[in-house]
């Protein structure tokens, strides 16, 4: 017997169930209308951190710039070869910041019709300019400094450094230092920011701030050697007459190796070549703890400026549907990209079990042989 309102005689199991699917349509409705006003605040959230480091790059491009002229000028007026290898180290953090305002212009664009991986390429390339710069001035600072050692070790007089030189390094010591101590407050904030606004990413991972606190003593112990380099000079005692010229010669290798190890990484990146052992063990973990999948199989990687590209192939079983497995492989591709980054370009390739599936043509040459019928080509 069927249930019916007393008012208006209406079935009571319909006039619920439309109901309900009402009230489910109003909560979908809600739900889409909070999510897009959060997206939006986070999206607002987001440009202003970007506009704030954009800021701080043009503030360390400026201040970059102005110490590498003013340690040439001096370096060439005060006769300190250290202080011009110093310009040089100047000028690289200079390329860096260049780098840094080109990639918030061009290179976080995404792609478009006639980019579909995005502009992560011209920064590479960029930077690859900036390297070549940065390894044609060591190799001409590795020149002066060892003639200057030569004429030390023929028995000529080396031109000693002025005390303007010494004064000058000191107070670019203490311009630079405060100046990145701010700066790389602001950019971790900034990180801290960006990290809260993306709901993907669970936590901030530790690795950027564990590189900018070596940076920050690396850069602090180099600006510390380049002062005594110059002071050594002003010791009592002919021997370290030539010390200013010597610091050179170290700190200019220094600049040759680093400029080296990194025209030999955007090599790597401009030949399409795989991530590290690691990050590709780290991938194929991921997929494979990733529900309903039963393995892994071909997996290619490469880099694409700051981003990365995942192409993977995923083994499930052959009972599923075509919707279930598209379903498996969209949740793939949320999980890599919530170990990574948003913007990482993830293609999922679904293939059964191999060894457990036999492919469709194969059947049906099976089964015309059974019924004695000549068995198809394709």
């Amino acid at each position: 017997m069927i249930d019916r309102c007393n008012s208006c005689g209406t079935n009571l199991f319909k006039k619920c169930l439309i109901e309900n699917e009402a009230t489910f349509e109003l909560e979908k409705r809600l739900e889409k209308l909070i999510n897009g006003e959060l997206r939006m605040q986070a999206d607002k959230r987001l440009d202003e951190t970007h506009n704030k480091t954009r800021n701080r790059s043009y503030t360390g491009l400026a201040l970059s710039l102005i110490l590498t002229l003013f340690k040439l000028l001096v370096g060439i007026l005060g006769n300190s070869t250290l202080l011009l290898a110093d310009a040089v180290r100047s000028f690289s953090d200079f390329i860096n910041n260049c780098i840094k305002l080109l990639d918030y212009s061009i290179g976080s664009k995404p792609g478009d019709e006639s980019h579909n991986y995005g502009h992560g390429k011209i920064t590479t390339l960029c930077m690859g300019a900036g390297a070549v710069i940065l390894l044609f001035a060591s190799f001409h600072m590795i020149s002066l400094s060892f003639g200057e050692l030569l004429m030390f070790l023929q028995g000529k007089e080396p031109k000693m450094p002025e005390i303007i030189a010494l004064y000058a390094a000191i107070l670019a010591f203490i311009l630079r230092n405060v100046m990145a101590i701010r700066t790389e407050n602001l950019e971790l904030q900034a990180k801290e920011n960006s990290s809260k606004i993306n709901t993907l990413v669970k936590k901030l991972s530790i690795t950027p701030i564990k590189r900018s606190l070596i940076i920050s003593i690396k850069d602090l112990l180099i600006s510390c050697f380049v002062i005594s380099g110059i002071g050594c000079t002003f010791l009592p005692g002919k021997d370290f007459d030539i010390a200013d010229s010597f610091a050179a010669l170290l700190l200019s290798l220094y600049l040759l190796g680093t400029s080296g190890i990194l025209i030999y990484k955007i090599a790597n990146e401009l030949i399409e070549a795989s991530l590290d052992e690691e990050n590709n063990l780290r991938i194929r973990e991921i997929i494979n703890k990733t529900e309903n999948v039963k393995g892994s199989g071909e997996l290619k990687t490469r880099r694409i400026g700051k981003s990365i590209a995942i192409n993977a192939s995923v083994n499930v079983n052959n009972s599923l549907s075509i919707l279930e497995a598209a379903e498996i492989s969209n949740l793939v591709e949320e999980r890599l990209k919530a170990a990574f980054t948003e913007d990482t370009y993830v293609l999922i390739k679904i293939e059964p079990v191999p060894g457990k599936n036999q492919n469709f043509k194969n059947k049906g040459r099976s089964s015309n042989k059974k019924n004695g019928e000549k068995a198809s080509l394709f």
